[in-house]
């Protein structure tokens, strides 16, 4: 039974387009090189992603209507890449959501696709400790697309640590400044610990705060209290900052996607692992490209 996903908007098209473009020119460029290729999904889903959109009234006449679009997901997008991956990983933890990469699977007979479930973090970073990247000359590619800030930072360690690894996040922003309190009384425990997750530290509660200049009332009772002074922007190049600490490769300006109310989502960003000039150099090449192409009214 083919299971629908619903998620998304045109801002999702937008990052599966990047993606794809990628995987692509990234397999071309490697067909004649002696690697095994490897994609590994964080969170595969089912492997499409269905959405409902507005369909008009012919000639005027009848009422507005919605229809469903079933287009492929990434987990698609990479069986579908040509020439094939040599190893593809698909890892979900959600049962439903594995039933329809199972029948995913299916419409590609002959790849070499494999389904991991589990926690997206536990399978990851066991998927990077496994392999001996370069002595057993594998290079790839890791789409780290959460629902939320489940991507904790170990992960994002694990892989810059194999140093063969690409890597594309699909950062939370929206979920990173909602938690991050401009009054810093409002940070409970559960959002504390949330942010230190996702960022690796918590250097960020005293980097990101400041305390105002005294000021007093009238009555010279000091007013004033601690506020968060760093913006979605400077959020934004912090976290970049951090990614460059763990990615000896590079870590490219990312390409900001907007909710429909133009509000900030997400930050996508691209990570080279690798450190050696000529892979930084046809990785970045093609991302930057790729991620300069780019068409959006927000940019």
């Amino acid at each position: 039974m083919n299971q629908r996903h619903y998620f998304g908007s045109s801002e999702t098209e937008r990052k599966l387009g990047y993606l794809r473009e990628y995987l692509t020119a990234y397999s071309v460029a490697l067909k004649n090189k002696n690697f095994s290729r490897i994609y590994i999904d964080a969170f595969a889903g089912t492997g499409s992603r269905t959405e409902t959109r507005a369909v008009l009234p012919i000639m005027g006449e009848g009422e507005d209507s919605v229809v469903e679009i079933t287009t492929p997901g990434s987990a698609r997008i990479a069986l579908e890449t040509k020439p094939e991956f040599s190893l593809v990983l698909l890892v979900e933890r959600d049962q439903t959501r594995i039933a329809g990469l199972r029948a995913a699977v299916k419409d590609y007979p002959g790849s070499r696709a494999h389904i991991r479930e589990g926690d997206a973090n536990d399978v990851v970073q066991r998927i990077c400790a496994r392999y001996s990247w370069h002595s057993e000359r594998m290079r790839g590619i890791v789409f780290l697309d959460p629902y939320g800030m489940e991507v904790s930072w170990q992960t994002v360690q694990a892989i810059a640590k194999t140093e063969a690894l690409d890597c594309w996040y699909f950062f939370p922003l929206s979920g990173l400044y909602r938690n991050a309190a401009r009054d810093p009384a409002k940070l409970d425990a559960s959002k504390i610990e949330a942010l230190n997750r996702v960022l690796g530290t918590d250097s960020w509660r005293t980097e990101w705060y400041e305390e105002p200049e005294p000021q007093y009332d009238m009555f010279g009772e000091l007013i004033g209290s601690a506020r968060r002074v760093y913006d979605v922007d400077k959020i934004e190049a912090w976290v970049r900052a951090r990614l460059q600490t763990e990615f000896k490769g590079c870590v490219l300006k990312p390409k900001r996607l907007y909710h429909s109310n133009g509000a900030p989502m997400a930050s996508l960003f691209f990570a080279v692992s690798n450190p050696h000039k000529a892979a930084v150099k046809l990785a970045t090449d093609i991302a930057g490209h790729i991620l300069k192409a780019g068409i959006s009214s927000h940019v």
